[in-house]
């Protein structure tokens, strides 16, 4: 059993008292961050509601054998020490050369001052340190995946 399969009894009893079944579903994990601080107010921006996206260098879920994520796929997302304390399920996934990523994905990833040049400069920095340690050469047009997503549990209020 792999890690994902395991995952889902878990997701499946957070889920229980939700609209939300697994089945037919890919379930696994969103790994926010390396940096426990920096995955820790990733975490809380998204249990907040400030936090609707992500974006990730397409090449790093291929080098680990991963494919984006896909409409209606459930992620778990771990605080950082680890602990389960969100699901996200994925409403919208696309894979665009860095320099189509707009101004509205910039802006649901809840970062700095939510604009695209804020957005550039750091995921820019983020995804040419990732490809340095992959041996590769980062470019305007290298693939990044842009996740749409929803908070399924804990649901905000009001949701």
């Amino acid at each position: 059993m792999d890690a994902t399969d395991s995952v889902k009894p878990f997701v499946s009893t957070l889920l229980a008292s939700a609209p939300l079944d697994v089945q037919g579903r890919d379930v696994g994990y969103w790994e926010l961050d390396d940096d426990a601080e920096v995955a820790e107010a990733r975490l809380q921006r998204v249990l907040a509601g400030h936090q609707r996206a992500t974006t990730t260098l397409a090449w790093i879920l291929e080098a680990k054998g991963e494919r984006p994520p896909g409409r209606g796929d459930l992620r778990l997302l771990r605080d950082a020490v680890g602990r389960p304390q969100a699901v996200i399920e994925v409403l919208e996934s696309q894979v665009v050369p860095f320099e189509h990523v707009d101004e509205h994905v910039a802006a649901d990833v809840g970062e700095g001052d939510l604009s695209l040049h804020y957005w550039r400069s750091t995921y820019g920095a983020a995804f040419e340190r990732q490809c340095r340690r992959l041996g590769w050469g980062a470019s305007e047009v290298m693939p990044v995946v842009c996740l749409r997503f929803r908070l399924v549990y804990p649901r905000l209020m009001g949701a």
